[in-house]
């Protein structure tokens, strides 16, 4: 009976997984700088750039751009690869979530956690998704940092070894991809001091761990990257680490002040009444509590439909203060969760990944690569230690559930708008995207004049926005200087920036001019705009309130 409820809740999940495919295919990409990096970076590496000499990679980790290339070499270079690819990661990861919490859940919760999963962060209709995410990076990271945790909880299930070697070679993997895994690194060897091991599988471990990281090493500099342009490639990350421009970004999650502490302080409030009012109401099974059982979830859902900022907000920042709930309930129960190692290793693994958003977990930010892991970990926290009673852990485990199929359905119906928005298809060799009205307009004849008025052995250059435009157009960008965010501008300096243009001479450069105050040419790139518009001659203008210019050198 168990396994014919495992086997309909796997069918459930891959139906709906499939579905959801099929719907967000080419209508999650960001047209602009991040997925644009990703697509383009990655062609570079497969036609012979060498990352931190020729790419400046603001994600520090190799892994991403060597795998994305490799596959490049072999697969079509096509939108349609990335699908795959990004496909593959969302498999991967709403799977593993779904197995890590059939270690410590039953199979109803293990699916819905899953679906909220699918819903609320493999298939979100904006730039932090993990389709066609801002970093394959993180999402590679993520993928085999959940793979390190299952092998790692079944070694300490059954203590066969090859569990923790495995563990141990996908934690490497992991902290090869983005820096925030590599503190999970340093968690699976702190763990020899819980779960005690001889020296010769701390010496096997420590192996199976450098793998991946000693690899894309070797393999750089078998590419041609020297010392020297390591040392220029710390030069300027320690130049991009200190922009003002990244304080500011980083600031609401990343660092602890008034702002990150009111809003969490604002979710934790609507979450707790939410829990405490759903779990009264499933407490009492009367015929009265059942009308206003129903009369609750009904105004919930009409006010996700009806009201977007409600939508919004339960979509968006319901869950910033998971992180400071962990940490608590865990420290309450300290000597209980020492002696689960299991759990201990679970949220333990679930915290430190989650660092870099500890002080507000956004979900529209990094904070939606880290959300599925501190799920699981709070709910296993709260029904271990918390509502452990037989009647009371049912009415817990109903609550858990229902809020998560809420959440759920909040977060499809943010995702429906977006998708439906994006109703206009710009279609290129190189793969189709779905657009909005408004792209449209400035990114179709774009791309149809750049295909019929230059040639494929001539350089384009991308000012502002939308590095997309090279891959889409099969035009190659100019090494290192390929695209700017306002960090990675300051961290060059217009100088660096102008005079690598005076000695390159890019054939084309395309030029974002918004009307907008923090767009490229009216705020942080004056001085390279200016330069440009100096030194080339306008070939095309295109769209109006946001003008763009098709620049051709002198």
């Amino acid at each position: 009976m168990e396994k014919l409820k495992e086997h309909k809740a796997i069918f459930i999940i891959s139906i709906l997984f499939l579905i959801n495919i099929f719907i967000f295919n080419g209508k999650m990409i960001n047209i602009h700088t991040d997925f644009g990096r990703e697509v383009l970076f990655s062609k570079m590496v497969s036609q012979g750039a060498v990352l931190y000499k020729d790419i400046f990679n603001t994600f520090v980790c190799p892994f991403s751009y060597l795998f994305n290339g490799m596959i490049l070499k072999f697969a079509p270079i096509n939108l349609n690869t990335f699908y795959i690819l990004g496909a593959l990661n969302c498999a991967v990861i709403s799977g593993g979530i779904y197995f890590i919490s059939r270690k410590f859940c039953g199979t109803f919760i293990s699916a819905v956690l899953c679906i909220f999963v699918m819903y609320y962060c493999c298939f979100y209709a904006g730039l932090m998704n993990f389709l066609t995410p801002y970093s394959y990076a993180i999402v590679y990271g993520l993928c085999a940092c959940i793979i390190s945790i299952i092998a790692y909880l079944e070694f300490l299930k059954s203590d066969k070894k090859v569990f923790l070697y495995a563990a141990f070679l996908f934690g490497g993997l992991s902290a090869s991809c983005k820096y925030e895994f590599c503190l999970y690194g340093l968690l699976l060897f702190i763990f020899f001091f819980i779960k005690k091991c001889n020296i010769k599988d701390i010496l096997y471990s420590l192996g199976a761990f450098l793998f991946f990281p000693v690899l894309c090493t070797a393999f750089l500099f078998l590419q041609g990257l020297a010392i020297q342009d390591i040392s220029n490639y710390l030069e300027l990350l320690k130049n991009f680490l200190h922009q003002p421009y990244l304080k500011k970004v980083y600031a609401i999650t990343c660092y602890l002040n008034k702002d990150s502490l009111v809003s969490s302080i604002k979710t934790f409030a609507v979450a707790g009444i939410l829990f405490f009012t759903v779990f009264k109401l499933y407490r009492n099974d009367s015929a009265g509590f059942k009308t206003t059982r129903f009369m609750l979830w009904s105004v919930l859902i009409v006010g996700v439909f009806f009201f977007f900022h409600v939508a919004e907000y339960f979509s968006y920042a319901f869950f910033g203060f998971v992180t400071y709930a962990i940490l608590l309930l865990s420290l309450f129960k300290i000597k209980e969760l020492f002696n689960d190692k299991a759990v201990l290793f679970l949220v333990s693994a679930s915290l430190v990944i989650s660092v870099k958003s500890f002080w507000f977990l956004s979900a529209n930010f990094y904070g939606r690569y880290f959300l599925p892991l501190l799920v699981i970990s709070l709910f296993v926290v709260l029904k271990e230690f918390y509502f452990n009673e037989e009647n009371p852990q049912k009415t817990f485990e109903k609550t858990f559930c229902a809020i998560l199929i809420f959440l759920s359905v909040a977060a499809f119906r943010i995702n429906a708008i977006a998708i439906v928005l994006k109703d206009r298809v710009l279609k290129t060799p190189y793969g189709n995207i779905n657009l909005t009205k408004e792209e449209e307009t400035i990114f179709k004849p774009l791309v149809e004049y750049i295909a019929e008025n230059t040639n494929k052995k001539q350089t384009l250059v991308v000012l502002g926005q939308a590095p997309l435009l090279n891959f889409l157009t099969d035009r190659d960008s100019f090494p290192f200087y390929s695209h700017y965010d306002e960090a990675i501008a300051g961290a060059y300096g217009d100088k660096r920036i102008i005079e690598a243009y005076k000695t390159g001479c890019p054939d084309y450069i395309v030029v974002f001019d918004g009307q907008a105050e923090g767009s490229y040419c009216k705020s942080y790139g004056k001085q390279v705009c200016g330069w440009v518009f100096k030194n080339y001659n306008k070939e095309k203008e295109i769209g109006k309130s946001e003008r763009v210019f098709v620049m051709r050198k002198k």
